[in-house]
């Protein structure tokens, strides 16, 4: 299944037969905002990418490889708000990219879950980049969790919390 962004770029759903690609995707780029900077290919093995909770779709601008959308806790979409993950390669950030794959996720979420009342998004409080995406993207700033991220040299940083409910994403108040 692919489907096009306004600004150009695909996104298509990552097949199980990809995890060759998925976990070079993921260990060959920094990620200097997740709890690992740099993941080893065990641990790109580990990262669930295709299962009853979880899709996973490249994002593509041309032939290019520039990120991957990684949809969470869909499972649980009807008592629940799901996640995701939007890691952006990092020769192709600061493109618009993240923004486009940000409201890409948020239209196919609600479109493809009738029953979804809300996403929900997280971040450190460091990541000024993904805090400005969420915010452009309609999502609001619904709190803190203080030092609740732990990266991996054991420094702790604040956890954004955002959200978007249907009624923002539809238009309504």
């Amino acid at each position: 299944m692919s489907e096009t962004a306004s600004v150009g770029l695909t996104f298509e759903r990552v097949s199980t037969a990809e995890t060759s690609a998925i976990v070079a995707f993921l260990s060959g780029s920094d990620w200097p905002f997740h709890g690992a900077a740099r993941l080893s290919v065990a641990e790109a093995e580990a990262i669930s990418i295709s299962n009853a909770e979880t899709r996973s779709f490249w994002i593509r601008d041309a032939a290019t490889v520039v990120g991957l959308v990684r949809l969470l806790d869909l499972d649980d979409v009807e008592d629940g708000s799901p996640l995701f993950d939007v890691p952006i390669a990092s020769g192709h950030r600061r493109q618009g990219f993240g923004t486009a794959a940000v409201n890409w996720l948020s239209d196919y979420l609600f479109v493809e879950y009738p029953v979804l009342h809300r996403i929900e998004a997280t971040t450190r409080s460091d990541n000024a980049a993904m805090i400005a995406i969420l915010e452009r993207c309609g999502y609001h700033r619904e709190g803190v969790l203080r030092e609740a991220w732990k990266g991996r040299d054991g420094s702790r940083h604040d956890t954004m919390i955002y959200g978007l409910l249907r009624r923002e994403w539809s238009g309504g108040a």
